[in-house]
């Protein structure tokens, strides 16, 4: 009677054996029990698919402008102006950009930032006043072809042309030469080609690059543009960008006399925006 008393306690005891090893015991085995969910990935933020994607980002430029102009007979001057020079003489600025994408395959954009400067000063001898102004425009108008193109990275290439538009303004008032107001300045077309890559790393941050060279001797000898910066990602829609930006131009006009103009100039600093796309 002990021996057969004994197998049932065994079988219990070899029975809770094979399960903690998962080895299929009678009916029930491990696969029947109930375990922890498995692991599931959460996805990075994808661009939105759809057939036409559109895209508004207003930005600042806390821009640092350094180089050399020339206007009419006078000789060619020195520019050195810090952000905190232009924030102080500001008039009034707007930058923006639009865009728009068809297939996730082809696509325009535009870019324009007006930026107007203006300042005066008493002159000490002689009386009077003297007043200085600025004003560039620099838009841009490209069309874009994505050559590469995942949920997450994404790779343009770019053509186009980027229009400049600058202006000086000289006032005086009551000077010992007397009243005069002059206004020089000029306006071009450089065509440029560029390539710019956007990539996602989760739900909340990307990364974005872009250069692009042009001019050529078709109107600027030379002008080049590169930027670089990271994204946060509020949801689908909203996004917030921060980016380095060094754009440079040397143009001359290859006049002479009073309607002479040259402008060989690095416009460079942090680039601060918003992005709707939709």
């Amino acid at each position: 009677m002990g021996k057969i008393d004994s197998i049932p306690a065994k079988a219990r005891c070899l029975g809770l054996v094979l399960l903690a090893l998962g080895l299929p015991f009678g009916s029930a085995n491990a696969a029947d029990l109930p375990g922890a969910p498995a692991p599931v990935d959460v996805p990075p933020v994808e661009r939105i698919n759809r057939t036409w994607e559109f895209l508004i980002a207003p930005y600042f430029v806390a821009a640092n402008i350094s180089g050399t102009t020339q206007v009419g007979r006078l000789p060619a001057t020195d520019i050195d102006i810090s952000t905190g020079d232009i924030l102080e003489n500001l008039r009034f600025g707007a930058m923006i950009r639009a865009e728009a994408l068809y297939q996730q395959r082809f696509g325009a954009l535009v870019d324009i930032a007006y930026m107007g400067l203006g300042g005066s000063a008493d002159i000490r001898a002689g009386g009077g006043r003297i007043s200085v102004g600025v004003d560039q425009t620099i838009a841009e108008a490209m069309l874009f072809y994505r050559v590469y193109n995942t949920p997450q990275t994404s790779v343009d290439l770019l053509a186009g042309g980027r229009y400049w538009d600058i202006n000086l303004d000289l006032n005086a008032q009551g000077t010992f030469v007397g009243n005069f107001d002059i206004s020089r300045g000029d306006n071009w077309i450089d065509p440029v080609i560029g390539i710019r890559a956007f990539h996602i790393f989760n739900d909340k941050w990307s990364a974005n690059a872009r250069g692009d060279i042009g001019g050529f001797g078709a109107a600027s000898d030379f002008t080049w543009n590169v930027q670089a910066g990271v994204g946060y990602h509020f949801n689908k829609t909203w996004s917030a960008h921060l980016q380095y930006k060094a754009l440079s131009v040397d143009y001359d006009n290859d006049k002479t006399g009073t309607s002479s103009f040259a402008y060989d100039t690095i416009t460079h600093g942090p680039l601060l925006g918003v992005a709707a796309r939709f």
